[in-house]
């Protein structure tokens, strides 16, 4: 029997791990962050419920980005220490968390995945968590890191998607195979093979996958996801964006962009995101 690698199957994997230490790349990024909504994100609202937080705890916000989780767990009575490698993204944050009027619970602190922590003086907070965004070149030392912050508790939301604007009916239109693996596959294998006990659940939530400022930036986007097609793929997928994909003129703020309309598949898809936590007794017991 051959032990897998998990760690070197991640290094290998996922070029958007490169930007890691991108900081302009984050920075310039920040404002396409910022959603507001009047009505309740569903991915939220269960990305809390999964938590099974209790009143008291505090939580360590690990890729807080402009506060997408932070703000909301703020005033549910938390206090929250939100970190983020993007000094944009944190400026985000703090306006928000001053609008919203929950500035006094979230404290900022600006950190890199592949910094050494253990030089930092953090916080150890009863839950540490990663939404959608544990974007690190080492995964044993970032699920370290994690623990190290954490009193009872980590949880990590990780897309189940392959690739990024990796669309499930493009896909299925022209034959194209599910390349690689999911993030998820590689924590949760990392965390079994060091006899850690997590458990998994899935958030799934509608989502447009498929809003973009021109017909061309819809189909560079698209074609990082499907890399490898063959010719037989390549006309196929001409043929779809050609039949599929079409410009709304609604005009509409997306992202803390100002758009004119934009272009968007005649489809919406649900988003599966897999929940992973793990109690820290199981990491020492």
């Amino acid at each position: 029997m051959t032990t897998i690698n998990w760690n070197e199957i991640w290094r290998n994997t996922d070029d958007s791990k490169e930007r890691s230490n991108n900081l302009e790349f984050w920075d310039n990024y920040a404002p396409k962050f910022l959603k507001k909504t009047e009505e309740p994100d569903p991915y939220i609202e269960k990305f809390y419920e999964y938590m099974e937080t209790e009143p008291s705890d505090t939580l360590f916000d690990m890729g807080c980005g402009p506060g997408t989780l932070a703000i909301p767990f703020a005033k549910k009575g938390h206090e929250v220490f939100a970190a983020d490698f993007s000094s944009e993204m944190l400026k985000y944050l703090m306006k928000g968390a001053e609008e919203e009027g929950v500035a006094d619970k979230i404290h900022p602190i600006q950190l890199n995945w592949n910094e050494d922590w253990s030089v930092r003086d953090l916080p150890k907070c009863d839950i540490a968590f990663s939404s959608r965004s544990f974007i690190s070149r080492d995964l044993t030392s970032s699920l370290e890191k994690l623990e190290s912050v954490a009193k009872r508790k980590v949880c990590i939301g990780a897309w189940d998607s392959p690739a990024p604007n990796y669309d499930r009916h493009l896909a299925r239109a022209i034959g194209y195979e599910r390349p690689g693996m999911s993030v998820y596959y590689m924590i949760m294998g990392e965390l079994m093979d060091r006899d850690v006990f997590p458990e998994l659940k899935f958030i799934f939530t509608p989502f447009r996958l498929s809003k973009f400022e021109s017909r061309e930036a819809a189909e560079e986007e698209l074609r990082r996801s499907f890399s490898h097609m063959t010719a037989e793929q390549e006309e196929l997928f001409c043929k779809y964006l050609e039949e599929h994909l079409f410009f709304n003129p609604e005009k509409g703020r997306y992202y803390g962009r100002e758009l004119d309309g934009f272009w968007q598949f005649d489809h919406n898809e649900n988003s599966s995101i897999a929940f992973i936590s793990w109690n820290m007794k199981t990491v020492y017991e």
